[in-house]
């Protein structure tokens, strides 16, 4: 599927928030492929379509996985929006064409990570995180410095403060939040 046609469908399906989010996202996939020596095509279309389910209504995201025979953790069932990365993933595949497994992984764990990343799973984990339309987080300017110099390095503290902020804020954290961040320390 083309370019135009993808933004086609996902300003149908998107807030124009998300939209100029996973816009964003997928210019910074780009430089970031550019720089780390990625396919930046895929870059791109990892990063447009990072958040295609992300708007579905919470309940609905749990109802759609199990329709669609996506496997649910326990943590996705009491926190129905974080499968929105499965969900996309499939519905990149199933409604806008999307073949490639290393686009699809990296949609799969674009929140997450998950230990061992491939090349665009660390990509577009960190262009989510760091895109320009984000709100200053804390240590933000460092990150996106990080980004392009050492994307390991960027992706612990990107855990490392994320993992924070679950605890401080009492959520529920997945499970392959910590497994990555373990694996990227080690």
């Amino acid at each position: 599927m083309e370019r135009a046609e993808m933004i086609k469908k996902l300003k149908a399906k998107l807030t124009e928030k998300r939209f100029v989010h996973s816009v964003g996202v997928e210019y910074t996939a780009a430089t970031l492929a550019f720089v780390h020596g990625e396919d930046v095509r895929k870059a791109r279309i990892a990063g447009l379509l990072h958040d295609c389910a992300k708007c579905l209504p919470t309940e609905e995201k749990l109802k759609k996985a199990k329709k669609f025979g996506l496997p649910i953790s326990d943590v996705e069932r009491e926190n129905p929006d974080l499968l929105h990365g499965k969900l996309g993933a499939y519905y990149a595949k199933e409604k806008y064409g999307v073949t490639d497994e290393d686009i699809l992984s990296s949609i799969t764990y674009h929140t997450t990570g998950h230990p061992d990343m491939c090349l665009l799973d660390k990509i577009i984990f960190v262009a989510d995180y760091i895109e320009p339309n984000r709100r200053m987080i804390r240590d933000l300017t460092e990150i996106r410095k990080e980004a392009y110099e050492d994307l390991d390095k960027c992706i612990i503290h990107i855990l490392k403060n994320t993992l924070e902020y679950l605890e401080d804020e009492g959520t529920i954290i997945d499970d392959m939040t910590k497994k990555t961040y373990d694996f990227y320390v080690k």
